[in-house]
């Protein structure tokens, strides 16, 4: 059984302010050669501001944590614009 770690695509806190709109999605992803070799992840989804596209910015294997995650970022992100 492979253990599925939680990934986050930035190196610091500071970078989510570039971002809004955080979604949880779904994501089903393929693992040849392990078992399972089909793994459900969550991905945190938001849109990158001036530019309007939309970036995986992190990755967990349980849904609670990704939805705690994007709770996490939504108010880091307007703690954030209430202090400018």
């Amino acid at each position: 059984m492979t253990i599925e770690t939680h990934i986050l695509y930035f190196s610091e806190a500071e970078a989510l302010r570039e971002f809004s709109g955080f979604t949880v999605e779904v994501s089903h992803q393929a693992r040849p050669n392990q078992t399972p070799s089909n793994v459900t992840m969550y991905m945190i989804v938001a849109q990158r501001g001036g530019i309007g596209r939309r970036e995986v910015i992190a990755e967990f294997p349980l849904e609670m944590h990704a939805e705690i995650f994007r709770d996490m970022c939504e108010g880091f992100v307007r703690s954030e614009r209430l202090t400018k």
